[in-house]
């Protein structure tokens, strides 16, 4: 059985971030602006997978918080 890599391509999330292509996301990182920190894995960008899934965990919170809000 394959293990799961600790880290995530951004060419494969990009999109997840709001970015249309690979090429914004990769300037975005190069301008500081991208909203997570990435790493080098030989050629390839990554985000460390502890770190996506708090990125995006926290709009899972927030939208939880507002729901419970609703009752």
């Amino acid at each position: 059985m394959m293990q799961q890599k600790p880290w995530v391509p951004v060419n494969e999330v990009f999109d997840h971030f709001g970015y249309k292509n690979q090429k914004s996301a990769l300037a975005a990182i190069t301008a500081g602006t991208f909203p997570v920190e990435t790493f080098r894995v030989g050629r390839i960008r990554a985000v460390h997978r502890d770190v996506y899934n708090a990125y995006f965990g926290q709009f899972r919170d927030e939208g939880l918080e507002r729901l419970a809000g609703l009752k």
